[in-house]
């Protein structure tokens, strides 16, 4: 079933937890030890608890990647010890990837830990909270993608010419500015893997096998079967350079035969789920959490059933009918979430709506931060001025003919707390310059135009703007966000709009396609693009 973010109650209690997190940025262990004390203050102004052991933090470590051991651990532990907070400098601490933060944040809501954040302020209102957090994100993503802009013309030249981009993979070494070469210790190491899985050997005792040995991964990790499941799907193992949307066919020195690899392959697709359709826990209900019960109030959830014949249907169920405590029948997934999408759709594409709800996200981030607004950039500045100083003072004293070990460690500890703290303000003073806009908050709503194929993105915008859906048997009720009003839509009258909307516009994008054979439709097509003949509902 699918996560979402709406589906929770934050834990009972003032329990929390915190991480820290500092990458390559201008950013030292210092960082770990002012989030540490920023998070501390803020727990005790708030009443909130941080057990011990409840701390986790990575240090050096780029929040691009999900790979993280303090942050695993963290997400390990929550869905354990389920604290109520989640205590954190920024969103960005999370992950610098938009996607990867709206999963997170996904998990972390699915065993009812809700997000602080010392350093950005974010609203009790739910709809409000998602999208000031969502933006935060995005705002960490464009953050890291200007950072990436200066060197991609390099990755790029690198990749147009198969040279090594810094990727380490098994069975291969490489230096910069070269080509890959032959690993001659690890390269018979995927030979083996190969061999033994086409031969009929299961990963889980190809990886157990290989561990045992004392081998390793490139990263110096135990194997595991999705890492050996990589392996075998590697293309760079038959001479193919792939770096982003650079493919180059004998771009790598190759390691196993070409038949070797569509042997592997062949088995690798022949044991995908066991040739078994999809479980129920695959698939995703992305409603839950949203959708109720129209006769008893009971949430739905996801079931599925099986036909005469074999095949497999997908229901949003009322929990109380499961317990025959009520007669609301079972709707079909697909039905509903036809018509969801459908008003989604219309709402993001809706540029009224977009502006009203950013000018709200905008009047919000102007409040919070009009009280505070540099003071830490500020505290900075005070640290490094009183450093500077007592540097001076000891300046002063080997003036003075005063100089000895004690005056050597001391003056050596106060450079170092003004070189961290000079990249300290160097950094805040980088990320004042991306200060939200309004244009800023419009622009980030409009990019989902369009864009709701993207699970996480329509997963988001749902949390957004909509509260909860009611369904009853012959239409479905939808209450939002930002406004009380209430959408009522009846099953077949809305299915038979989305058809015709989806006719119409196949018929705009390919008018003679669907209008040759159709006199009824080549008069609608006429009317509608006729000069001075738009239909504002559709193109407004």
């Amino acid at each position: 079933m699918a996560n979402r973010m709406k589906s929770f109650q934050r834990n009972p209690g003032n329990v929390a937890f915190c991480y820290y997190r500092y990458s390559s940025d201008a950013q030292r262990d210092a960082s770990i030890d002012q989030q540490r004390q920023a998070a501390h203050e803020y727990a005790e102004q708030h009443g909130y608890i941080i057990p011990p052991g409840c701390e986790f933090e990575d240090r050096g470590i780029t929040g691009t990647t999900m790979e993280r051991p303090g942050l695993q651990h963290m997400l390990y532990e929550a869905r354990h010890k389920r604290p109520a907070y989640l205590i954190l400098w920024k969103v960005d601490r999370l992950s610098r990837d938009m996607h990867d933060t709206f999963i997170i944040d996904a998990q972390l809501q699915e065993v009812g830990v809700q997000l602080a954040t010392v350093a950005e302020s974010l609203p009790e209102d739910e709809g409000m909270r998602y999208a000031m957090q969502g933006f935060y994100a995005a705002m960490a993503h464009s953050y890291v993608v200007g950072l990436r802009y200066n060197i991609m013309r390099g990755l790029s030249y690198n990749a147009e010419n198969a040279l090594y981009n810094g990727v380490k993979i098994l069975g291969y070494k490489g230096e910069p500015d070269k080509k890959y070469e032959i690993d001659p210790d690890t390269a018979p190491i995927v030979k083996k893997i190969f061999t033994d899985y086409v031969e009929g050997k299961p990963l889980q005792k190809i990886a157990n096998e290989l561990n045992e040995s004392g081998l390793r991964s490139t990263q110096g990790n135990p194997f595991v079967v999705n890492s050996l499941n990589k392996i075998l799907r590697n293309r760079a193992y038959i001479g193919e350079y792939r770096w982003g949307e650079y493919v180059i066919p004998g771009g790598m020195p190759q390691i196993i035969s070409v038949e070797l690899f569509e042997a592997a392959d062949k088995r690798l697709e022949k044991n995908r789920r066991g040739g078994r359709k999809p479980s129920q826990e695959e698939i995703d209900f992305w409603l839950t959490g949203h959708i109720y019960c129209g006769e008893c109030g009971a949430p739905f959830h996801g079931i599925s059933g099986t036909s005469k014949t074999g095949n497999i249907y997908y229901y949003y169920s009322c929990l109380n009918h499961q317990k025959k405590k009520c007669k609301m029948s079972n709707q079909r997934k697909e039905k509903l979430e036809t018509i969801v999408r459908h008003v989604l759709d219309r709402m993001i594409e809706d540029s009224a709506l977009r502006l009203f709800i950013a000018k709200l996200c905008f009047d919000y981030y102007e409040d919070s931060k009009s009280d505070d607004k540099g003071a830490y950039l500020e505290s900075l500045k005070s640290k490094l001025k009183d450093v500077e100083g007592k540097l001076q003072n000891f300046v002063k004293a080997i003036g003075a003919g005063i100089f000895n070990e004690t005056v050597q460690q001391a003056m050596s500890e106060l450079e170092n707390q003004k070189h961290l703290l000079t990249e300290q303000i160097e950094a805040e003073e980088l990320r004042e310059k991306f200060d939200i806009k309004l244009d800023d908050i419009v622009k980030f709503f409009e990019s989902f135009v369009g864009n709701l194929d993207n699970k996480q993105l329509r997963d988001y915008v749902l949390d957004i703007f909509v509260d909860k859906i009611y369904v009853y048997k012959e239409k479905m009720v939808i209450t939002f966000h930002f406004t009380d009003d209430k959408q009522e839509l009846s099953y077949e009258d809305t299915l038979e709009m989305v058809e015709n909307h989806k006719y119409l516009m196949d018929c705009v994008n390919d008018p003679e396609a669907h209008t040759t054979d159709s006199p009824a439709a080549a008069k609608m097509m006429e009317s509608i693009i006729s000069v001075g003949g738009t239909d504002p509902d559709f193109f407004p």
